[in-house]
């Protein structure tokens, strides 16, 4: 009978705590409940200065909102806290669980049909299609859906980024035997970028905001939140990220995708639109009141 030695953590390696808490930070920052919806205000984006900007002011609500946290994103801090600490130490068992279940049919369907989406490999094109097909064929909604999805993925991509370098978690299949209570701590080595799981994070931000966006379809949030979760499952069974790498990245990239279609429906409650009395001429403001 073989046994398996833990490996010793040494202090600057205890950093996942603090990790988890800061992405419960960004999952409450989003300060929407996955079943809020809101009407659509007919206002749309447009590929612009003022777009760019916004993927600035975005970014930055990110880490600002936090203090505008209620009572349910307080409950919502915690609920997620204890789920992510009870995952982490679970993660050793659900790698060995699908690492003992592997089978070639499988691995192939990982492999070309689930990890693509999460690379960016399918969804960058699906997402420059929607573009081109909002622009080119006058249609605005898709248009805007493809803007507000691909400002929420570069966002997502930067804080993932952040998290990693900070984390300097190793991945699964980094070290024999597996170890998932190594990690190096800040900016430490940029090898061990285990946590959280990049191609969940941008799948999940994806699925956000194209489910928010399409409330009334049903079946596009049934599809896409369905393939980013496959997305995460996938990285646990190529041995790339642990379980809660994968947990960390879908809430991140849920929490961006919302804030970022949170902050296009507050600018669209604003409607412009010129005035004429044949005495005055202007332009008239509205603001829808929720």
């Amino acid at each position: 009978m073989t046994t398996r030695k833990r490996s010793q953590i040494n202090p600057r390696m205890k950093c996942p705590l603090i990790l988890f808490f800061l992405m419960n930070f960004l999952f409450a920052s989003s300060g929407m409940s996955q079943n809020q919806q809101f009407p659509d205000s007919g206002n749309n984006l447009k590929f612009n200065k003022e777009f760019i900007i916004s993927g600035f002011t975005d970014a930055r609500d990110v880490l600002v909102s936090p203090v505008k946290w209620h009572k349910s994103q307080w409950f919502g801090f915690t609920a997620f806290a204890a789920s992510s600490v009870i995952l982490y130490t679970q993660d050793e068992n659900i790698r060995d669980f699908l690492q003992r279940n592997q089978t070639t049919a499988t691995g192939e369907i990982s492999k070309y049909g689930l990890e693509p989406w999460g690379s960016g490999l399918y969804l960058i094109p699906l997402v420059g299609g929607m573009y081109i097909y909002g622009t080119a064929g006058h249609n605005p909604k898709t248009e805007t859906a493809a803007l507000l999805t691909g400002k929420a993925m570069v966002i997502t991509g930067g804080f993932t980024l952040l998290f990693k370098v900070v984390a300097g978690r190793h991945r699964p299949d980094q070290d024999v035997p597996a170890d998932p209570t190594l990690w190096e701590g800040p900016f430490n080595d940029f090898k061990y970028v285990s946590y959280p799981s990049g191609h969940t994070a941008l799948a999940f931000s994806a699925a956000t905001v194209l489910s928010s966006y399409y409330h009334e379809k049903t079946w596009v949030a049934i599809t896409s939140y369905s393939l980013a979760t496959l997305v995460g499952i996938s990285r646990i069974y190529d041995d790339k990220h642990w379980a809660s790498d994968v947990l960390g990245g879908a809430v991140l990239g849920f929490a961006i995708g919302k804030l970022v279609y949170h902050n296009f429906q507050k600018k669209s409650n604003f409607t412009f639109a010129p005035y004429l009395d044949g005495r005055y001429q202007g332009l008239s403001v509205q603001y829808q009141v929720k």
